[in-house]
């Protein structure tokens, strides 16, 4: 039976070709696909989950009105993924230009500021669960001290988990530059590390 819901699901490039023709429920279809990955790229970009869900309403409206121009060199999602990353690079900008360093002292809350990690399972020690995501806050701070450049690779490659293909797609260059700049961004955050742990 999932075999026959599968192929009666519209594929990308035919929502894409609807929406273009003026039909916001595929627009709408492309958004239910996509928003919670959309969401969690930007919250890991911003550490924040109120801000990361406000600039992720911006990205699909962003993505709805340059709907025209997009080319399909790309699949849809990497083109919005693309959109995603901009937007909140652009945020943490503004935010430093502003002088505030990006929310990331939310040790009570996980990555999406739900509760999850903060009860210890049957037999886990509480003090090893607190270590745990001591370390983890560590981490995290390291690559938002990161050149976007850097930050940006990491959290493609390590906290994605996206191919070398997919990431050159997205940053627009060739393999070797994203395995070369993951390599010495592994080699700073390694050194930022170093410092705190």
């Amino acid at each position: 039976m999932t075999d026959g819901a599968a192929a009666s699901e519209p594929s990308d490039e035919e929502l894409v070709g609807r929406a273009r023709e003026g039909d916001q429920g595929a627009f709408s279809e492309l958004v239910k696909r996509y928003q919670d990955r959309i969401v969690s790229a930007v919250a890991q970009r911003v550490s924040d989950r109120e801000h990361a869900l406000d600039l992720a309403q911006e990205v699909f409206v962003k993505a709805y009105r340059a709907l025209p121009r997009f080319e399909a060199r790309s699949s849809f999602y990497t083109w919005i993924y693309r959109i995603a990353i901009n937007t909140s690079l652009s945020y943490r900008r503004k935010r430093r230009r502003a002088g505030s360093m990006l929310s990331l002292d939310r040790l009570g809350a996980g990555q999406d500021g739900d509760m999850h990690g903060l009860v210890p399972a049957p037999g886990q020690s509480p003090v090893r669960v607190v270590e745990e995501r001591e370390r983890a806050e560590l981490v995290r701070r390291a690559i938002a001290e990161l050149d976007d450049d850097f930050n940006e690779v990491v959290v493609l490659r390590d906290l994605q988990g996206l191919s070398y293909d997919a990431i050159a797609d997205i940053l627009q260059c060739p393999v070797g530059s994203v395995k070369s700049r993951l390599h010495r961004a592994r080699k700073k955050l390694a050194e930022l590390l170093r410092e705190v742990l």
